[in-house]
């Protein structure tokens, strides 16, 4: 067997990670899916990431909504997005989002369970902790839980999982019948308690595999102990290794190798022809975007209730506070304020629009963005992967599905020609293609 390592390239594929101009964009450049039925751009956007041999497509959950009227229709359900984009599939990965903090063990670990048969193999299971107190209400429960809590709720949630899915097997009997075997796991733990067994056979990959974002102190332990690959964040390759290094010694003091679990960091590409076609393309999306009504939400999500004049007075830079003394309050995620914290400080000219624009929670705030033609993007993929810090890319691109046909057609091939990148897909179970 070839030891040519490969970049994984993973499509995230929520509307809700496009740029705030997408619909206007593909409205006046035409190609965009459907917006009629939530479930076809996810079908549609599956079926080009296919075609273009990504290793895997992540969906993220949005458990809950915010006040009233809901808007017209939300993002689909990961899990069952997925059972239907399985049977429309051969090899894509599929790795859906759910909450730890408001999912039942049991009842996740039987429909992931399910999605792992049905697609043979290809699921996985993308463990968060959610940050809103809003949603909580809507599971019987009287509050969220602070950081710490959420992720002590986390690693017993993916240790009653875990051995859930573990505890199963396919054997053959004397007569030579193959008949499915399992196991109670007898949990007893402070949150959870679960007899089992699990009432679903093992797919070919045994297991779906688990994926966590772990940018903070008990994020990166959580992945240490069950991950089998991290969505991060990495704007610099410099914060590449940092993370890397990071994890390798979290990775130690679980007792498992270093380097055996890939980081895999999201990243928004504007491409083009040229450079200037690139620009151009961010340009016109930004002019379909209203940022001054955007950023007061835009703001408040990461805990910075600041007032302004106009939408392009200099940001106080003053008033921002650092990582470290907001990581239990802000309103997204950790490794979200710390992308959005480390842009801030890059760019200490940066106007409130400017920062507005950075951190909606659509385009992806608080990952890097890439801005260029074709070739050069093929480039910097390259420098990234000889580097080693990361085992590739979560690409989340602006407009959905135009986005994805141009990166399918200009720079795929580049990138299998460069060495870089497979030229047939992987057939492997999702867990064996990530070194499980």
């Amino acid at each position: 067997m070839s030891n040519q390592r490969y970049l994984h390239l993973n499509l995230v594929g929520n509307e809700i990670n496009h740029h705030q101009g997408a619909p206007a964009y593909e409205r006046d450049h035409g190609g965009g899916p459907s917006r009629r039925n939530a479930y076809l751009p996810i079908l549609e956007m599956g079926r080009l990431a296919e075609e273009g041999l990504c290793t895997a497509m992540f969906l993220g959950d949005i458990a809950g909504t915010a006040g009233s009227p809901a808007p017209d229709h939300g993002p689909p359900e990961p899990i069952t997005a997925f059972a239907a984009l399985a049977c429309q599939t051969r090899y894509l990965g599929l790795i859906a989002t759910a909450s730890t903090s408001f999912y039942d063990p049991y009842n996740l670990a039987r429909l992931l369970g399910s999605l792992d048969q049905i697609s043979n193999g290809r699921a996985g299971f993308n463990a968060v902790t959610s940050v809103s107190e809003e949603w909580a209400l809507n599971y019987s429960k009287e509050s969220h839980p602070d950081r710490k809590t959420r992720y002590q709720i986390a690693d017993e949630f993916l240790d009653v999982v875990t051995g859930l899915w573990e505890n199963r097997e396919l054997r053959f009997d004397p007569d030579g019948i193959r008949r499915f075997y399992a196991d109670p796991i007898n949990h007893q733990g402070k949150n959870y308690q679960v007899l089992g067994p699990l009432n679903v056979a093992p797919s070919p990959q045994g297991r779906p595999l688990i994926a966590q974002a772990g940018g903070s102190g008990p994020g990166i332990k959580v992945a240490a102990k069950h991950a089998e690959m991290v969505f991060t964040n990495a704007n610099t390759r410099e914060q590449a290794a940092e993370y890397r290094a990071q994890l390798d010694q979290a990775l130690a003091e679980a007792g498992r190798a270093k380097g055996t679990v890939p980081a895999i960091p999201g990243l928004i590409p504007y491409l083009g022809r040229t450079l200037s076609e690139a620009e151009e393309k961010q340009r016109e999306l930004d002019q379909h975007v209203d940022y001054e009504l955007y950023a007061p939400f835009a703001l408040v999500q990461f805990g910075l209730e600041y007032t302004f004049d106009s939408i392009d007075d200099p940001f106080p830079l003053d008033q921002l506070p650092k990582p470290e003394d907001v990581q239990d309050t802000i309103k997204s995620t950790y490794g979200n304020y710390v992308g959005l914290y480390t842009w801030i400080t890059d760019h200490p000219g940066a106007t409130v629009r400017d920062v507005t624009a950075h951190s909606l929670a659509r385009g992806g705030a608080q990952h890097r963005k890439f801005i260029g033609s074709y070739d050069d993007f093929v480039e910097d993929l390259a420098t990234w992967h000889a580097d080693g810090h990361v085992g590739g890319f979560n690409l989340m691109f602006p407009t959905g599905v135009i986005d994805i046909r141009e990166f399918v057609d200009e720079v795929v091939p580049r990138l299998i020609d460069r060495g870089i990148y497979r030229g047939r897909p992987d057939s492997r179970p999702l867990r064996e293609r990530f070194g499980a």
